[in-house]
């Protein structure tokens, strides 16, 4: 193998020399860390000197360093003693695209190997194990000595894309699709094999699919899950379950529907059921200025909705003999053209003077009271016109008026399905 990285070895170590020295010699390190015990650290000094007088070149003191466990045979103390080391290997990979890091779990007890494994797979790194053709006890025991073999391999964590896809899945659970798909980005890039490739962009479209969908690009949300959906069988190699897989496919066919609706039209119901349930997500991330923003933007849409829906009335621009002539004098002040643009307050309070439903719940809500309406404290948000942040408590309480006016069972109201198995 030729020598074309500055290599960081880590290697856990057990009873048997012969194993780390054909390692040593196979990957010739600039550095090496060995993962050993108390009993086995006695071991490393012998290991240094058979493979100095093999490769003629000795590793000097400051290229090689012990990690030691207190309990080899305890998986959880193995794995915090290896953590503890995370540092050293980021800060080696971060010299450059020539530095590399070579886990070989091959000697040591099965917990010392379970947790370099473990902890390797969230490293950039290659996998070595020192395997042979020929091994004692008839085969089942230890690869004779001068018949070892170096087998080695990409952290399958990052070649089959497993580690990209759960980070990405912890992202997508909290809403964070932006950096999630930036993550499977990269993780494309790196992957050699096509089918992996495959599945990974179908995962970044899903994110992508939802990104635009918070931004409210519903027409390209829309157009973006038709790529999922095209490919739903790489889902359940995200997922891990064919029956997961379907149930989330099924729920993507609605979402996509959704969005087909939302983006018909300007004022409709279904974009005020699109912006309450967007409220909702943001609460859940603690932004209660978001959230309120988006709810007040609902109860707008709301009056809209039914002003254009009901009596054909454009709010932003209503034609003034469109308004009953007894209530005609309240808006005189604002006609130009013979056209009123109607306020919030407006829309409800037309819609009370033709007898409306919605108007009459609007009227009888919180949101009415010029003295105590929850609107108010949007309008005082940083986010408005004002400098007070908005809290959870107005917004549980704009919450609760916004579903009552728009007569919405919170749990009709469509959300992302999370893709973390509970169960497991």
């Amino acid at each position: 193998m030729t020598q074309a990285h500055h290599t960081l070895l880590i290697c856990t170590v057990g009873g048997s020399n012969e194993p780390l020295v054909h390692s040593l010699c196979t990957w010739r390190p600039d550095r090496v860390l060995f993962v050993s015990s108390e009993q086995t650290s006695e071991k490393i000094g012998s290991i240094l000197n058979a493979y100095a007088a093999r490769e003629g070149k000795p590793l000097n003191p400051g290229q090689h360093d012990t990690c030691e466990t207190k309990n080899a045979q305890s998986l959880k103390e193995t794995l915090e003693a290896i953590r503890e080391r995370d540092g050293e290997v980021e800060n080696w990979l971060m010299r450059g695209p020539d530095y590399r890091v070579v886990a070989d779990f091959t000697a040591g007890t099965k917990c010392m190997s379970a947790a370099l494994a473990l902890q390797a797979r969230r490293w950039t790194c290659i996998f070595s194990y020192v395997g042979g053709e020929r091994r004692t006890k008839e085969g089942l025991g230890v690869v004779e000595t001068g018949f070892e073999q170096a087998l080695y391999s990409a952290n399958p964590w990052d070649a089959l894309g497993y580690q990209a896809i759960e980070d990405a899945i912890v992202l997508f659970d909290r809403h964070a699709y932006g950096p999630a798909a930036a993550l499977l980005q990269r993780a494309i890039q790196a992957a050699a094999e096509p089918a992996v490739k495959r599945t990974l962009a179908t995962f970044l479209s899903l994110c992508a699919a939802h990104d635009k969908w918070e931004r409210f690009q519903h027409k390209d949300a829309a157009k973006e899950l038709a790529n999922v959906l095209k490919n739903r069988n790489d889902l359940a190699e995200i997922l891990g379950s064919k029956e997961r897989a379907n149930r989330l496919a099924a729920h993507l066919e609605n979402l996509q529907q959704h969005l087909n609706r939302v983006a018909l039209k300007a004022a409709s119901f279904p974009l005020v059921c699109d912006l309450i349930a967007n409220a909702r997500r943001r609460a859940e991330e603690g932004r209660f200025d978001d959230a309120v923003a988006r709810l007040y933007r609902a109860i707008e849409a709301l009056g809209q909705a039914r002003l254009s829906e009901e009596y054909d009335i454009d709010p932003s621009r209503a034609p003034l003999e469109k308004i009953p002539e007894e209530a005609r004098d309240r808006w005189k002040a604002q006609v130009q053209d013979g056209h009123v643009k109607l306020s919030l307050q407006d829309d409800y309070a037309l819609l009370l003077v033709l007898d409306d439903e919605l108007g009459k719940r609007f009227a009888n809500s919180i949101l009415a009271d010029p003295e105590k309406s929850l609107l108010t404290a949007r309008n005082n948000s940083i986010l408005a016109h004002g400098f007070q942040p908005v809290g959870e408590k107005v917004f549980n309480l704009l919450w609760k008026a916004t579903l009552e006016l728009a007569q919405i069972d919170e749990m009709e109201l469509l959300q992302p399905q999370k893709l973390a198995n509970k169960d497991a």
